[in-house]
């Protein structure tokens, strides 16, 4: 845990108050030792009691400190106690007041509990303290022994002897020395215990080595017994000296304001104190206390006072005393100041901060129909982190699209944080640029940019769209954009070659057809791209000086897969440019590549078995299960709608380019669709997704996307497995079983070639060919 941690609040577990953590440092220990939470006997609460009792820290503690030997006497037949809360001080936390009564197992002695815990002793006198001998008896063995600092209180009515002998001696002493009742108070007590310890001995002189257990004055006490000629003192004999250890903080009150804390002088006072050139000395005019730092006539607990309590406490006579540091906030000195009342000297207009800056509405507010002149993208880097109470106030206009906002978002169900993200985004924008004119989308982009952590994300544009306060800003193909990217890399006329090639594809070339997609085109120049490279680096500019020798050796190089797109891709180019008069000859014409062809290969059964177990999720479940039996592909499950599932009918309605394929639910993928549909209503009741397959990032959003197949591939991922082929695994096993090329086109709804690829590699043997 760090320093930072570390402040006043309540423990969790006893519930008082103090600097700690969540939890106390006895209440820690205490988790540690009675792992049993229950209700406890005494106060009736919730917590973690004693094995034995079943009791509760704090109440076997106030069992201890208030004597309630009622509840001991009767603990089934008494009231529940109410627990007295307290402050943790450092040293003082009573930690073996609360010791559990008993050993578990054992019920506890009810009169022996109440005699040792003192009850019906009126005179303070214990017995087992040092019990008296017979007069003259010497001791066979002695011992060292640690006396603790109450250990006079335990004999303070007990008739000691030579006493009345040692006590003028201990009052004369005092008087000599200048000190007080205390001082004799204090001696006495550790002469006393001298005393008793002399009587347990057998009596006689005390020795010099009987005062090594005195934990404090022994000087004194030495000397005190030495005048009343009872201490056995050797000649030439001085007391050791004490060794002093480094003392715990202990509570205590500030010498100057009297908060109550662990310093003799809190931080607030201290720093009065070091700066007391700023200050008057004298007599506080409000508490009348002598000898005090004054601002004003004040000193700094009726300036502090003042200060909190307010301006009807200023003629008071008297002040509230308070806590100090660290068990409430560090009153620095800047914090005690003087309040006056308005027209009277002295009187301080802005005492605490300086007032707030008339907000009104921006100047930056975008006017309806106005374009701007230049466009420039705005930097929200400051707005975007600045309180809202700094921001140009809103117009009546601006507050009901916040309230609209808000009201979408109950009736969505969204999440507290996104919808706190939206209106604070929503309050920002509306603030600096209006509402009257539609809000560009790149403000939204920029703003999310610059919010700490994360912005409102796609779901304040698409709100703001619906109600068409947007303006969209222009999309690039992700593909296109990679695509010229690396068309920019080379230098010459290869550039705008490789544009012209791109141009017939998209369909603009001399010959009309249909576009081919970004992706295709990018897949494409992926696998120009290391031949391109390294004609650019044998200095060719132009793929006119591409000869059939350099295109034979490139495809030479390349081997299987490799080859064969390498040859595709070529292709496409050179035509393209012979298509469009850019080159004379095509130096890919009459070059051919061997197709290869990849065998099915199945998966190990020890690798599938338990692979829906291991998915934890309902949706991830449904998902293996569609594609390990039902061998659907990654895409059409991605695209699948909700309205596909009839669970009535127990089928899955599959479209497909030209035709559907139903899917009949077998029992296992039946009840995985059936939780899933559950857990997807539990989760998003008021989702408008038309797909079967949700997730939280599509499940709210309006433009109601489909999941990506990236979603789908990661479920396998994590299984360790891919999900292309745990679908050629399921294909290939039915073919093995069956050897029918029918049954796996009405089965898995594939091609007629392809379920023939399928059968082949399941049965070699009816190939024809010679098996290797």
């Amino acid at each position: 845990m760090s320093a930072a941690s570390l402040r006043p609040r309540q423990c969790l577990e006893c519930m008082n108050w103090g600097l700690n953590y969540n939890c106390c440092d006895t209440c820690r220990r205490w988790r540690q030792k009675q792992p049993t939470t229950a209700r406890c006997r005494r106060c009736g609460h919730t917590a973690r009691v004693s094995t034995a009792e079943q009791v509760c820290r704090p109440c076997l503690r106030a069992i201890r400190s208030e004597r309630d030997f009622e509840w001991l006497a009767d603990p089934d037949g008494c009231r529940p106690r109410d627990r007295q809360l307290s402050l943790i001080f450092p040293g003082l936390n009573g930690k073996s007041l609360a010791q559990p009564l008993s050993r578990p197992g054992r019920n506890w002695d009810t009169a022996r509990l109440i005699q040792r815990l003192g009850g019906g002793q009126e005179a303070k006198d214990d017995p087992a303290f040092s019990p008296p001998a017979l007069p003259g008896q010497m001791l066979l063995f002695s011992r060292r022994r640690v006396l603790g600092h109450l250990a006079e209180a335990r004999i303070e009515d007990r008739v000691l002897t030579d006493w009345d002998l040692v006590e003028p001696v201990l009052v004369q002493r005092a008087a000599d020395l200048g000190y007080g009742k205390g001082w004799v108070r204090q001696v006495g007590g550790v002469v006393r215990v001298m005393l008793a310890l002399r009587e347990s001995d057998g009596g006689g002189l005390i020795p010099v080595e009987a005062l090594e257990s005195i934990s404090a004055m022994r000087q004194a006490a030495a000397e005190v017994l030495q005048q009343a000629g009872i201490l056995d003192v050797p000649d030439g004999w001085t007391a050791p000296p004490m060794i002093r250890g480094i003392r715990p903080a202990r509570p205590r009150s500030c010498r100057s304001c009297q908060a109550w804390g662990l310093r003799s002088l809190c931080p607030g006072c201290r720093g009065w104190r070091d700066n007391a050139d700023q200050f008057d000395e004298g007599d506080c005019t409000r508490c009348k206390r002598e000898g005090v730092l004054l601002r004003d006539g004040l000193c700094r607990g009726c300036c502090l006072d003042i200060t909190l309590n307010g301006l009807q406490t200023r003629h008071q006579p008297w002040r509230q005393l308070m806590f100090g540091s660290p068990f409430t906030f560090h009153t620095t000195v800047h914090l005690a100041h003087v309040r006056h009342e308005a027209g009277s000297p002295g009187f301080q207009r802005h005492w605490k901060r300086s007032p707030e800056p008339e907000r009104t509405t921006s100047a930056h507010r975008l006017v309806p129909g106005q374009e701007p002149l230049f466009p420039m993208a705005r930097d929200w880097s400051r707005i975007a982190t600045l309180p809202l109470t700094e921001l140009p106030l809103l117009t009546p206009g601006d507050e009901e699209l916040v309230t609209a906002l808000l009201e979408e978002a109950q009736q969505l169900q969204w999440r507290e944080g996104p919808v706190d993200k939206c209106v604070r985004a929503v309050r920002v924008l509306a603030s600096w640029l209006g509402t009257d004119a539609p809000i560009p989308e790149e403000d939204i982009r920029t703003l999310s940019a610059a919010t700490p952590r994360s912005g409102p994300g796609p779901r304040l544009a698409q709100f703001l769209a619906r109600r068409d306060r947007l303006v969209l800003a222009q999309r690039t193909n992700i593909d296109a954009g990679w695509v010229e990217s690396a068309i920019a890399q080379y230098n010459g006329d290869v550039p705008d070659e490789l544009r012209t090639w791109v141009k017939v594809l998209r369909g603009g070339g001399r010959w009309e057809h249909s576009a081919t997609t970004w992706v295709t085109i990018r897949r494409y120049l992926g696998y120009l791209k290391p031949a391109l490279t390294n004609w650019q680096a044998v200095g060719v500019t132009t793929l006119r000086e591409i000869s059939r020798e350099e295109m034979n050796s490139a495809l030479k190089a390349r081997k299987g897969r490799k080859a064969e797109a390498f040859h595709s891709a070529a292709r496409s180019l050179f035509r393209a440019l012979k298509q469009e008069r850019v080159i004379f000859a095509d130096p890919t014409r009459g070059l051919t590549v061997t197709a290869v062809e990849k065998v099915p290969r199945p998966i190990p059964s020890d690798v599938l078995k338990g692979v829906i177990e291991r998915t934890p999720m309902p949706a991830h479940k449904l998902i293996v299960a569609l594609v390990a039996v039902h061998a659907l592909g990654l895409n059409e499950i991605t695209r699948l709608p909700a309205s596909a599932l009839n669970l009535s009918d127990g089928r899955l309605t599959v479209r497909r380019p030209g035709r559907r394929h139903l899917v009949y639910l077998d029992e296992l993928t039946y009840e995985l669709a059936a939780e899933w549909m559950r857990e997807r209503h539990r989760l998003w009741p008021m989702s408008s997704n038309p797909h079967l397959l949700v997730n939280r990032f599509t499940a709210m959003n309006t433009d109601a996307p489909p999941i990506s197949r990236s979603a789908i591939k990661d479920v396998f991922t994590v299984l360790g497995l891919s999900g292309q082929k745990v679908r050629i695994d399921r294909m290939l096993h039915e073919a093995q079983l069956t050897a029918d090329p029918l049954h796996l086109i009405r089965l898995f709804g594939i091609s007629e070639v392809t379920a023939v690829r399928y059968v082949h590699a399941a049965h070699p043997e009816r190939t024809g060919k010679t098996l290797r």
